[in-house]
């Protein structure tokens, strides 16, 4: 009896130990891989002519509070097609992306890990990415020869300013559906949907995590400066994450 106690008690023992080192191994596989250098997703840059940019009237309306029942509507219509070809040429257009895939995305630290060893943290961009399979990273800009025109424009006649701005702005949403577009064709690809925008400094995504998005696209290599302070240059500038989601995903 006795000597079977002891046997017990050596078996326990030795399978202790080799639980012990099991757990060891285990934690240091995961050290050895969060310290990979993954290399990075291809990452796409398309220049464009402002006339390949859709430009949405009905959406500079809405930025400069235009309604279309308004008497002067004409007159205003007018002003904004001409400040629009007038200072066309001062538009340029570009885009800059690429695709990650989303390999964990543990709930209680609102943190996203990506597969080149990249995350996002924040209760906002994790809500966006726990469900998608794949995080599309970008940043946009028509240029900052458009920033030196409203600045000038603005000491001449700031009436006008005002409304070149929102054609400014409504060539930014024109740029960011081309975006769109190229990005619903890469979803596609990997048997997914394009879901939501999501940008850093909105809903419970804190500005600063801009700063991760710049070092993974080198926005400067386009023109785009981050501040000290997380904002971007050019004015007319857009950056952010759109979640890839299965096709089966709600």
């Amino acid at each position: 009896m006795g000597d079977r106690k002891r046997d017990r008690r050596r078996w326990r023992r030795r399978h202790r130990g080799i639980d012990d080192f099991r757990s060891l191994l285990v934690n240091f596989i995961r050290r050895r891989e969060n310290s990979i250098a993954w290399p990075d997703s291809s990452v796409i840059t398309r220049h464009f002519h402002p006339e390949e940019i859709p430009f949405d009237f009905k959406r500079a309306y809405s930025f400069l509070k235009i309604r279309p029942a308004s008497d002067k509507f004409d007159l205003l219509h007018e002003m904004v097609a001409r400040l629009r070809a007038q200072f066309q040429s001062a538009f340029a257009p570009c885009y800059r992306y690429a695709v990650y895939q989303v390999v964990e995305a543990p709930p209680a630290s609102f943190r996203v890990l990506l597969d080149n060893g990249g995350s996002f943290v924040g209760s906002g961009i994790y809500r966006l990415l726990s469900g998608s399979r794949y995080a599309a990273v970008f940043i946009l800009t028509v240029g900052d020869q458009i920033d030196a025109a409203l600045a000038k424009l603005a000491l001449e006649d700031f009436t006008e300013a005002y409304f070149l701005d929102g054609v400014a702005a409504a060539m930014t949403h024109g740029l960011l559906q081309l975006l769109k577009r190229d990005l619903q064709t890469e979803a596609n690809k990997r048997h997914c949907h394009l879901a939501q925008r999501f940008s850093p400094g909105y809903a419970h995504w804190d500005l600063p995590e801009q700063e991760k998005i710049f070092s993974l696209l080198k926005g400067e290599e386009i023109g785009i400066i981050l501040s000290e302070t997380f904002f971007m240059t050019p004015q007319k500038s857009l950056s952010g994450v759109f979640g890839f989601k299965s096709k089966t995903a709600p």
